[in-house]
């Protein structure tokens, strides 16, 4: 160090410091205060805010439990602490209107948040009807709550109980829309099994189906066993309902003996279709903002979520409702919606046939 620099770093206590330690310090001290600059910007902005939580679902299934007891707890890690209120907006047509009203028109400030179809992400490369309509590799994906896996399960009444005796019986079963799997699992089984399943569309979610079950109208219903389990467990307990598969990569715990809806691929070529629409469970419970929402927003509620998910209080209320928590990170689904969308073109035209998708995104005759 020069006379004339010592001179001055004396004059500011510096006596002993060298020019690159100053200078590390200086960058320490700018990126503190930038950083408690930004966390003071997020608080004025949500302080005395509401944040709307739109979920693709009608109300009493397990989307609706999980996003109210999302709602409930994170706004005390959020800064400035917004209200967040649940809009249920139904689950007619698997999701895919909240997946397009959430990447185009919702607004892009952090006020608005969404949880639809776990489907939607595997409906991108699939879904004619969703082609260019939204992309969730643009998403800020907030968290996951839960995979969950989705089934099959037949009223106690319904012709056939088993599938083998869906080959040659028929059962009706009722559905939400083309791009849930509430559709997506009897239409699959069709054409993998030979089962006769007939289904109907147009149900808004889990309650309005078991309504039409108990009624006699359909005589089967998809979703998850979660949602069976959480609002209607005496179906379990007068063992009213049986699941005869489970769509998703791991085994259902509690009905660990029913099999996977990947376990009865023929071949390769099959596993791998199945494989790519089994993957929706992984997106199972998930949070997702907007594209377009500010960084600095968008890694706060990220933090929020990260911490609701370890909060005490929500992970006993969870338990006391049977509902599992498994959380992930936001950066982990934005690395699994990447892979998803990056799948071969030939496992996305064979799952496409499985599903009975044609080119207009309409049900194949």
């Amino acid at each position: 160090m020069s006379a004339s620099l010592s001179a001055s770093a004396s004059r500011f206590g510096l006596r002993h410091t060298s020019l690159p330690l100053m200078a590390a310090t200086a960058l320490v001290m700018t990126a503190s205060i930038a950083s408690s600059a930004r966390a003071d910007s997020v608080e004025d902005f949500y302080k005395g805010k509401t944040i709307t939580f739109i979920v693709g679902s009608g109300p009493g299934g397990s989307y609706d439990l999980y996003a109210r007891l999302l709602a409930n707890t994170m706004p005390k890690y959020i800064p400035g602490h917004p209200n967040v209120v649940v809009k249920l907006a139904g689950g007619v047509g698997g999701g895919l209107p909240i997946a397009i009203q959430m990447h185009n028109t919702a607004l892009k400030d952090g006020t608005v948040i969404g949880m639809t179809q776990q489907t939607i992400v595997v409906s991108q490369v699939i879904e004619p009807n969703a082609k260019g309509k939204y992309d969730v590799t643009k998403w800020n994906w907030i968290g996951l709550m839960a995979p969950i896996r989705n089934m099959l399960a037949v009223w106690h009444t319904a012709p056939a109980q088993t599938l083998d005796e869906a080959k040659t019986k028929v059962d009706v079963i009722g559905a939400t829309g083309r791009t849930s799997p509430t559709y997506i699992v009897p239409q699959v089984l069709n054409e993998i099994y030979g089962t006769k399943f007939k289904i109907v569309v147009g149900y808004n979610g889990v309650s309005d189906l078991n309504l039409a079950m108990e009624r006699g109208e359909i005589q089967g219903r998809g979703a998850s066993w979660v949602s069976v389990v959480t609002q209607a467990p005496q179906y379990i307990k007068e063992k009213k309902l049986k699941p005869l598969v489970v769509d998703g990569l791991t085994k259902e715990p509690g009905i660990e003996d029913v099999p996977l809806l990947i376990d009865l691929a023929k071949d390769d070529r099959t596993r791998q279709a199945l494989t790519l629409m089994s993957s929706a469970a992984e997106f199972g419970r998930s949070v997702f903002a907007p594209p377009g929402v500010p960084q600095d927003r968008v890694e706060a509620l990220r933090h929020a979520f990260d911490e609701t998910m370890k909060d005490p209080e929500l992970l006993a209320d969870a338990k006391k409702r049977g509902i599992p928590i498994e959380a992930h990170t936001g950066a982990e689904l934005a690395k699994t919606a990447a892979k998803v969308v990056a799948a071969s073109p030939e496992a996305v035209a064979y799952a496409k046939h499985l599903m009975g998708v044609d080119e207009k995104g309409e049900g194949k005759k």
